[in-house]
C-alpha cells in the first residue's frame, strides 16, 4: 500500500512539473529617440518586430471630453514583422516615473487624434496620441496585441 502511495505521489509530481509553463521574459524597453520621438534617424541596437517611439505632448480636447487633466504622448508604431500588425488605442498603456501603470481606456473619448484602429502591413507605420487621465509624467509606453500579449515597450522622450 505504501508503495502505491509513493508511486502516485511521484507521478503527480512529474505531471505537475511537466505542465509548468515557463515564465515569459518581459519585452525589452526600446530607448527614447533623441530626435524627439520620430523613427527617422533612429538606429536601434537590435531590430525589434514592433518599433515604437513616443514623445510627450498635449492633446486637443474633444467635444465629448469632461475637461479633466490628461497626460499624453505622441506615438509612432512601425511594423517590422513579416506579417500584419493590428493597432488599436485599447492596446496601449502608460507607465509614469513612479512606476505606476495607467490605463488609457478611461480617457479615449476625452481627446482627438488618438492612435487609429488599423492593420499595418510590413513596413507601414501609424501615428497618434495616447493619453491617461490625471497629471503624471509618462516614462514608458507599452503596446499589446489583441490577445493582450505585450508586443513592444518604449521610453518616452
Amino acid at each position: 500500500m505504501r508503495l502505491i502511495t509513493v508511486t502516485i505521489g511521484l507521478l503527480a509530481g512529474i505531471a505537475l512539473t511537466a505542465c509548468e509553463v515557463p515564465a515569459e521574459e518581459p519585452v525589452a524597453v526600446q530607448p527614447a529617440d533623441e530626435k524627439g520621438g520620430g523613427t527617422k534617424g533612429a538606429t536601434p541596437a537590435k531590430k525589434v518586430p514592433v518599433k515604437i517611439s513616443a514623445k510627450r505632448t498635449t492633446a486637443k480636447a474633444s467635444v465629448l471630453g469632461g475637461g479633466g487633466a490628461l497626460s499624453c504622448v505622441k506615438v509612432t508604431v512601425v511594423n517590422q514583422r513579416k506579417g500584419n500588425l493590428e493597432v488599436n488605442p485599447l492596446y496601449f498603456s502608460l507607465v509614469d516615473t513612479k512606476g505606476e501603470k495607467h490605463d488609457v481606456t478611461d480617457a479615449l473619448a476625452e481627446y482627438e487624434g488618438q492612435v487609429p484602429t488599423t492593420t499595418l502591413a510590413p513596413g507601414e507605420k501609424a501615428r497618434g496620441t495616447v493619453c491617461g487621465k490625471g497629471r503624471f509624467t509618462p516614462k514608458i509606453v507599452a503596446m499589446t496585441d489583441e490577445l493582450l500579449q505585450e508586443q513592444a515597450r518604449a521610453e518616452v522622450s
